[in-house]
C-alpha cells in the first residue's frame, strides 16, 4: 500500500507518541510494501513549524532523520487537476460532482488541498488526524481519521 502523511502524523512520529505507536502497529509501516510518502507541503509545514517553536539542532536533525526514511513528492503540472477538482468540490461548485446533502461547502486550507491532490496523484491513502479531509474520503481518496 501507498501511505501519505499528513502534517499531524509526522508531529506524531517525532514525538513518538502513543497514537504513533497504534498507528504503526495498525499499518505495520514496518512492511517493506508500504510505502509512507510525504507531500512537499507538509515537508514546509514542519519545518516552519520546527522554526517557530524553536526546535534546537538535536530536533531538528531527528526531524531529518526522519523525513529521509520518506519519499517526498513535489508539487507540478500534474497536481492542478487534482487540486481544481478538489477546491472547487469543497465549495460546492464542481459542475458534476455535488457534495452530499449532509455536507456543506467549506473553505479547505490550500495547504490541505496540495496535500489531498498529491495523495490522489500517488495513487494513496491519507493518513492524518483531523478532519478537513473528511468530505473527500470515498469520493476522491481514502481518509484514514486517526484518533
Amino acid at each position: 500500500m501507498r501511505y501519505i502523511f499528513d502534517t499531524n502524523i509526522i508531529l506524531h512520529v517525532m514525538r513518538n507518541s502513543e497514537t504513533w505507536k497504534k498507528v504503526d502497529a495498525q499499518f505495520n509501516f514496518s512492511n517493506p510494501e508500504n510505502k509512507i510518502y510525504i507531500s512537499i507541503v507538509s515537508e514546509a509545514e514542519i519545518y516552519s513549524l520546527a522554526r517557530q517553536l524553536n526546535w534546537g539542532n538535536p530536533k531538528i536533525e531527528q526531524l531529518e532523520k526522519i523525513l529521509s526514511n520518506w519519499t517526498t513528492l513535489y508539487i507540478n503540472k500534474s497536481l492542478v487537476k487534482h487540486y481544481v477538482e478538489i477546491d472547487t468540490y469543497s465549495q460546492g461548485k464542481h459542475p458534476t460532482i455535488k457534495l452530499p446533502k449532509n455536507i456543506s461547502a467549506r473553505n479547505m486550507g490550500k495547504n490541505d488541498i496540495w496535500i489531498a491532490a498529491t495523495t490522489i496523484l500517488a495513487e494513496a491513502e491519507l493518513l492524518t488526524t483531523d478532519k478537513d479531509f473528511d468530505h473527500l474520503d470515498k469520493q476522491f481518496l481514502k481518509v484514514h481519521y486517526i484518533q
